[in-house]
């Protein structure tokens, strides 16, 4: 008997479309994978409505009875290889290549798939913070402080903020703290020729430059409300740095006495 029945098949396209939202996937991305995936294993009568942090999906079953799926899927950091997994294994279920048996198994895979190693992060935030210093015409040193400044930023970040269980604000406004205060130390030791410039570069690594895009794309395909989700969350990951910025450099004026 085959255990995938009607009700395994819609589980089974919802958690699709969960994994490709959750991942930082697009909104109509996941609900086009969830309606070719119903077409595919033939639910009849499938709807869904996608936004930035939820999903509500139905079917009618062929007894005549409806089922109703709700999923709240709450933000988190975009990963481009579960997300090209997740693409490709939507195209196989769209051209019938992949029965749910299958299909099942592949999302338990892709579910485990880790990001890029925490040392290749590390290294890829303080090259980021650097570079990012530089371009805005800082200077060699300026860009060396912004890498160290970066790297102290990421470590934080991958090791320390998980300890804390911190919300999300939160952790923003501490990173944004920590990487404006390595700055503002190295600046008062001597090196760095503008400190502005320095603390430029790990601000960019904390900075929402994809959820500020997509938001902009959801308003642009007249999906306002997942396109405000975005941006709110985008404008209060800004004002956290700002806020953690402010007062990381007022507190060191008042330490030093008003060196900076």
């Amino acid at each position: 008997m085959d255990r995938y029945g009607e009700k395994e098949k819609f589980s089974l396209i919802t958690r699709l479309g969960e994994m490709i939202i959750k991942n930082g996937g697009e909104i109509f991305r996941a609900d086009g994978a969830m309606r070719y995936a119903a077409k595919a294993y033939g639910l009849e009568d499938f709807h869904s409505y996608v936004v930035s942090n939820g999903i509500f999906s139905s079917y009618r079953s062929a007894k005549g009875i409806y089922s109703a799926k709700i999923i709240c899927v709450p933000f988190s950091p975009t990963l481009l290889n579960r997300l090209e997994a997740l693409n490709a294994l939507s195209r196989r279920i769209s051209e019938g290549q992949c029965p749910p048996e299958e299909a099942d198994r592949e999302l338990a895979r892709i579910e485990k798939v880790s990001g890029a190693h925490r040392r290749l992060q590390v290294l890829a935030a303080a090259l980021g913070a650097g570079s990012f210093s530089i371009l805005f015409h800082g200077s060699l040193e300026d860009g060396i402080g912004a890498f160290a400044a970066g790297l102290l930023l990421e470590l934080f970040l991958l090791y320390g903020a998980p300890k804390l269980r911190l919300a999300k604000i939160m952790v923003n406004i501490l990173g944004a703290a920590v990487g404006a205060m390595v700055c503002c130390l190295l600046y008062t030791l001597g090196f760095g020729d503008n400190l502005d410039l320095m603390i430029i570069g790990p601000v960019f690594v904390l900075t929402p430059g994809v959820p500020i895009t997509n938001s902009i794309r959801n308003f642009i395909e007249n999906d306002y409300l997942s396109g405000l989700l975005r941006m709110m969350d985008a404008l209060l990951v800004a004002g956290s740095i700002a806020v953690g910025v402010g007062v990381s450099m007022q507190l060191w004026h008042y330490v030093t006495g008003g060196i900076l």
